[in-house]
């Protein structure tokens, strides 16, 4: 099968899904703006397992199993979460010469390009499930819709004296997000975090 056939086309043409699931959906998501495969998940047609093991085959990259994974600090540090989160990328481990994460669209040249010149890294690049990689960003970075975020480390008021001295604001720029309302609540939940990282003079 050619690598630039349309996923569509290939879960037609294997019997995952009907043609008319197909346009059904096609359909859907141009007046949504979602992910193909996300659009498939909401109408029941197909199960997020069942889009990872077609990109999986279709585009020949590993599957990641992230209840099996623990990303690494250092791979979390050089991605922002509101990065991380708009592309559904989500940070594993570097090296000297590679930078590992998980991806639920392997069409998102854009966003894996960012990532390289950044990075000055090569890709490594395994696939996951939008749902996956959305619960495991949340956890890792500790945001505050986390099924599992571990719990926030307040300082004693006696230990140490507040700081009043406010950040100086940053510069927002546009974010490429989907219109899941859990995904818009994340992001405005940490906006204006300040959070360090090579993003953060980063421009769309």
């Amino acid at each position: 099968m050619s690598q630039y056939q349309r996923v569509g086309d290939w879960m037609v043409e294997n019997k995952v899904i009907s043609e008319q699931q197909r346009d059904e959906a096609l359909r859907l998501q141009k007046e949504s703006k979602q992910r193909f495969g996300e659009v498939l998940i909401s109408l029941g047609y197909i199960t997020e397992r069942q889009v990872v093991e077609c990109l999986s085959r279709q585009y020949d990259l590993p599957i990641c199993e992230l209840s099996e994974v623990k990303p690494s600090e250092t791979a979390l540090r050089l991605v922002s979460p509101t990065f991380a989160l708009s592309r559904l990328i989500l940070p594993l481990k570097v090296t000297a010469t590679e930078f590992h994460c998980a991806i639920c669209d392997p069409l998102d040249i854009e966003g894996t390009d960012y990532l390289t010149k950044a990075l000055g890294k090569r890709l490594h690049i395994s696939i996951a499930g939008p749902g996956e990689i959305f619960d495991a960003i949340a956890q890792n970075y500790a945001m505050p819709t986390a099924k599992k975020s571990a719990p926030l480390t307040v300082e004693s008021a006696a230990s140490e004296k507040p700081k009043t001295k406010a950040a100086p604001a940053k510069k927002s720029r546009p974010t490429k997000v989907h219109e899941q309302a859990d995904r818009r609540d994340l992001l405005a939940a940490i906006a204006g975090t300040g959070s360090e990282s090579i993003w953060d003079t980063f421009q769309d």
